[in-house]
């Protein structure tokens, strides 16, 4: 029996395959090429595509990986770093972006309902767009990036809430209090079971898995945990996505988030291109083009919105003037979410199947211009930070530095066996900071407990390596015994930082010229040492002149007593 999801996802992959390489080849950003590839082949274009309703639901587990990831970026202790900007920016962004939004539909003869409807819509914003584009810029970490990954926190999880009132706005509701009261003990229950197994069932599985020395089973388990909590937490009535963003937080607080990071990271790339996709193929091009002064209109009036609200919201968190600035434009686009939600208020009478194509339509041109605006955000922020009215805003104020600490200019150890350690003292005796990445289990625990600044994780992954910094760093130490891991280690470094000095362990003489040629600056082959330590303690018992047995180890390390004369008449 044939399946009919799979030619619609080969249509759909093969389109967005040719469609977002033009859109590399004219620079226009991939999300773009999504959207106008779910346009093209979906029910309201050509119709190549008519099971919408399984993209749906392979779009609807790419939001979840979504979330899941952003749980595993962040971590309970990072989320708690960023409470102000989560709490004070992210809840003065959504309850002012809600009112003036509300306020102008109302103006419009809107019903007073249905208008602070549409103000939910309209206050979220797009995490995956965001920060997707803030990562590859390796903006994250700086205080717009920050700011703008706790507002977007806050977005997230305010979602949930505004589904529940989404019936009681429509009057639906058999008993919108209980309700309500309802979530509320749910989510204190969450809560306390997330801070519970982040801290002790989670990393102890994780723990035991790992030890099996097995990807496969590790990543399986990662992916049970994620979907097993999002399943419980479906089942106490809230939604799949937030269950998803709880299970990474929890997978995050353990030694082995990087490493699941890493390996999640591709499946979720993958599933949140079919969600716009998905997304594009609910737009009816038609009633875009007849509605096209409107939706310009209504789009570009959005984007100023909720560039001066949300660059307000962040002021009042702490962020400095180019900050807020960045703040401002990097939100300033309609978010995935608010497609779920428009889901749910279309249901429910909220929204009309006219005005859910014009929401539509409005979202999809802030989403194409969403792109350009964070990529220029903070070349903006600073530009006109300077100018010399707003500039006085910032006169006495004392701004609170969200920026991440960041190491430079450090030493980055790959493996930690009796090389890495000798490293890592003689790091510490020179001030020298220091990330070690390793796939021990036993020894990562045992050197956190005891402070040591060190990541369980693959180093043969791109993304373990640019958690580690290695964007910043200034050395790559590769002291495994793996030589087809440290081949790739090399590789994939030399190929993320061209600058990096890196230096690496050779097992044997015949690995070295290799490694070099895949960018290693130097390296050690363990034999040469060897020879040269062992041929040291024989040959100085038998009293030879220093000078004389330096240059016979200078011989053993340069290799060349296999390509001279030994003896007098020796011709071999």
């Amino acid at each position: 029996m044939e399946n009919p999801i799979l030619p619609q996802l080969l249509i759909i992959f093969s389109l967005s395959l040719v469609v977002v390489y033009l859109c590399h080849r004219f620079r226009i950003a991939p999300v773009l090429g999504f959207l106008l590839t779910g346009v093209i082949a979906g029910p309201h274009g050509l119709s190549w595509v008519d099971t919408v309703k399984e993209v749906d639901l392979l779009a609807e587990i790419g939001v979840m990986l979504l979330l899941f990831t952003i749980g595993l970026e962040l971590s309970l202790s990072r989320l708690l770093e960023l409470k102000k900007a989560v709490f004070v920016g992210g809840g003065l962004q959504v309850v002012l972006t809600c009112t003036a939004t509300a306020l102008v539909a109302w103006l419009w003869a809107v019903p007073a309902n249905q208008a602070l409807f549409v103000g939910f819509l309209v206050a979220l914003s797009s995490t995956a767009i965001v920060l997707k584009i803030l990562q590859l810029r390796g903006e994250s970490g700086a205080t717009h990036g920050r700011v703008a990954v706790g507002i977007l926190i806050f977005q997230d999880l305010i979602v949930v809430p505004m589904l529940l009132l989404t019936p009681l706005l429509a009057g639906t509701a058999a008993h919108p209090m209980r309700e309500l009261a309802l979530f509320l003990v749910k989510s204190g229950v969450i809560g306390l079971v997330l801070w519970f197994g982040a801290r002790r069932l989670v990393a102890t599985v994780l723990f035991r898995v790992v030890r099996q020395r097995d990807p496969e089973l590790f990543i399986l388990s990662v992916i049970v945990i994620g979907l097993g909590i999002a399943w419980l937490t479906a089942m106490a009535g809230l939604s799949l996505a937030l269950g998803a963003f709880m299970a990474g937080l929890m997978i995050s607080e353990s030694e082995f988030g990087h490493q699941a990071f890493a390996q999640i990271l591709p499946f979720r790339d993958l599933f949140t291109s079919l969600f716009f996709v998905s997304a594009g193929m609910l737009l009816d091009a038609g009633f875009l083009w007849g509605h096209l002064g409107e939706v310009g209109l209504a789009a570009l009036g959005v984007v100023a919105l909720k560039v001066l609200l949300t660059m307000g919201s962040a002021w009042f968190a702490g962020a400095g003037l180019a900050a807020s600035i960045a703040v401002g434009l990097c939100l300033a686009q309609v978010g995935e979410f608010s497609f779920v939600l428009a889901k749910a208020g279309l249901a429910e009478g909220l929204l009309s199947a006219d005005g859910h194509q014009f929401f539509l339509a409005v979202s999809i041109v802030t989403m194409a211009m969403a792109p350009n605006l964070v990529e220029r955000a903070a070349w903006a922020g600073r530009r006109l930070a300077r100018v010399r009215w707003l500039r006085r805003l910032a006169v006495g104020r004392k701004e609170v530095d969200v920026t991440r600490k960041r190491l430079s200019n450090h030493l980055i150890i790959v493996g930690f066996g009796e090389n890495g350690q000798a490293a890592k003292l003689l790091a510490m005796r020179h001030e020298i900071p220091c990330v070690i990445l390793e796939t021990n289990p036993e020894t990562v625990r045992r050197e956190t407990e005891a402070g040591t600044d060190i990541v369980f994780g693959d180093a043969t992954q791109t993304n373990v390596l640019r958690h580690a910094g290695i964007m910043q760093a200034k050395v790559l130490l590769v002291t495994v015994p793996d030589p087809v891991a440290t081949r790739n280690i090399v590789a994939t470094a030399r190929q993320l930082h061209s600058d990096l000095v890196i230096v690496a362990r050779a097992n044997f003489v015949s690995e070295v010229a290799e490694l070099k040629s895949m960018g290693a600056n130097h390296t050690v082959s363990m034999q040469l040492m060897a020879s040269v330590a062992l041929c040291y303690r024989v040959f100085n018992a038998f009293n030879l002149p220093q000078a004389t047995l330096a240059q016979d180890m200078k011989d053993v390390r340069a290799n060349r007593l296999l390509h001279c004369t030994i003896f007098p008449g020796d011709r071999s």
